[in-house]
């Protein structure tokens, strides 16, 4: 379920911090705690570009748009829902020119299947982002009033690294090689294809490097730079990167394992299928679960069932923060109904 965003929402981190050594996400590791299901499941995002240095309160960084927190915070007391981010680029094929800033939003329909994220990007001068952002939270007709400095791009991939190291050391230490690895490896010779950003934080630092892709919406958990060519460019089996799948953010957190052990079986011509989750019955922490799914050209569909259930958790803790447990989920009574297509 999604939460409407108060102002604490806005806290990052970056990369000025020290050793990992004892932190959350070394214990999140050697504990061998399983991520999935830890997906945050929010319908909007909403990125704008601050430019670093970012405290670890980001909205209060010097180079956060003046006005801007009030804007987010006027939005969210009206029942708008989202999920707010910063981002930056360090490379100089996405720089933007001073005086604007760039505003990147994934929508997900309420209801209804779908493979990916509805996206909107623009480059805006610095004195209309308010209004900007206010539009894109409501949804509204106003939206058509910036379509002037709308950017137009056909299938690229955006990758948002968790780099904010001032909120925990993890994602500074661990989650800037990593951005730094996609840009000079995958970003420069994607002829545009792939782009990576740095991000503030998206929540789950123990899981880090912890990365969001979009459009489509995956969260991702303790990457590691040998993980990338089956991640970016779908080399080799989804096995590799099996326990470092946190879950689709299209879904809740109940349906987020059934959808992994379907991304299993199915590969990754998954990711193109459009989906729905149904919740059947919940009941202590339990759940069964529906998803419905079909391919691009309608020619398989089908639902998978299966039963979901926290089978224990995990300690956490680490990098100041108090000790706590992580849940774990396990999947039981997988099966695959095939709904019959017609011609």
């Amino acid at each position: 379920m999604e939460t409407n965003p108060q102002p604490s929402s806005l806290e990052g981190k970056e990369n000025d911090s020290p050793s990992v050594s004892g932190s959350c996400a070394l214990i999140s590791r050697l504990n061998q705690e399983d991520p999935v299901g830890s997906a945050p499941a929010h319908h909007n995002y909403i990125f704008v570009e601050v430019p670093m240095p970012w405290l670890s309160r980001v909205e209060e960084s010097r180079h956060f748009p003046a006005g801007l927190q009030q804007t987010l915070g006027a939005l969210a007391e009206q029942g708008h829902a989202f999920r707010f981010l910063a981002f930056v680029s360090e490379a100089e094929a996405v720089a933007t020119a001073a005086g604007f800033r760039r505003v990147i939003h994934f929508h997900r329909p309420v209801s209804g299947l779908c493979a990916s994220y509805q996206k909107r990007e623009y480059v805006i001068p610095e004195e209309k982002l308010q209004g900007l952002v206010r539009a894109l939270a409501e949804e509204g007709s106003e939206l058509e009033g910036y379509d002037a400095y709308a950017v137009t791009d056909s299938g690229v991939r955006d990758l948002f690294v968790c780099t904010h190291g001032t909120r925990d050391q993890c994602c500074g230490k661990l989650g800037v090689p990593l951005y730094k690895e996609i840009e000079q490896r995958y970003m420069h010779t994607s002829n545009g294809a792939v782009r990576v950003w740095r991000t503030s934080h998206i929540g789950g630092h123990r899981y880090a490097p912890t990365m969001i892709d979009f459009p489509e919406g995956r969260y991702w958990a303790h990457v590691e730079p040998g993980q990338l060519p089956a991640l970016i460019l779908r080399e080799g089996s989804f096995q590799e990167l099996f326990r470092n799948y946190r879950g689709w953010g299209a879904i809740g957190a109940l349906a987020q394992p059934v959808e992994r052990e379907a991304f299993l079986l199915e590969g990754w011509d998954w990711i193109q299928y459009e989906k729905e989750a149904q919740i059947v019955k919940k009941e202590d922490g339990s759940a069964s679960v529906r998803l419905h799914f079909r391919s691009p050209d309608g020619g398989k569909a089908g639902v998978y069932e299966a039963d979901v259930a926290v089978s224990g958790t995990v300690p956490t803790g680490g990098c100041g923060g108090e000790p706590g447990h992580a849940k774990q989920y396990k999947v039981t009574g997988l099966k695959r109904l095939n709904t019959e297509v017609s011609s």
